[in-house]
């Protein structure tokens, strides 16, 4: 009995760690000015994907990602009523999109996938 509750606790501890996201999202409300997401590291290929949508109210928005370990900032854009992605490489820290300048409808994701 003894022996199986330790082989129980064994195989707890064998499944590894959680692995990390892989995508984050944010919207801006209605009334707000802008979101930020969580915080994703840059894929093993050293590159964020950024997907952004204008918004509907004012059709625009500003974007930003973001290095989340030195707070600077490796892309910028604008997008108006329509969309806009792509990826941004030589990444190797932690990143998070911020999207600004909007009067709401406007957003975004990032992935490391």
């Amino acid at each position: 009995m003894l022996a199986a509750a330790g082989l129980a606790a064994a195989s707890v501890l064998w499944t590894g760690t959680a692995q990390a996201a892989t995508e984050a999202n944010c919207v801006v409300n209605a009334g707000s000015s802008g979101c930020t997401t969580a915080t994703i590291p840059a894929s093993s290929a050293h590159k964020i994907n950024y997907y952004v949508e204008g918004g509907f109210f004012c059709a625009q928005a500003d974007f930003q990602i973001i290095d989340a370990g030195n707070k600077v900032v490796v892309y910028h854009r604008h997008v108006g009523g329509g969309t806009v992605s792509g990826s941004v490489d030589g990444l190797y820290g932690s990143y998070y999109l911020r999207i600004y300048w909007s009067c709401g409808g406007a957003s975004g994701h990032i992935s490391n996938n």
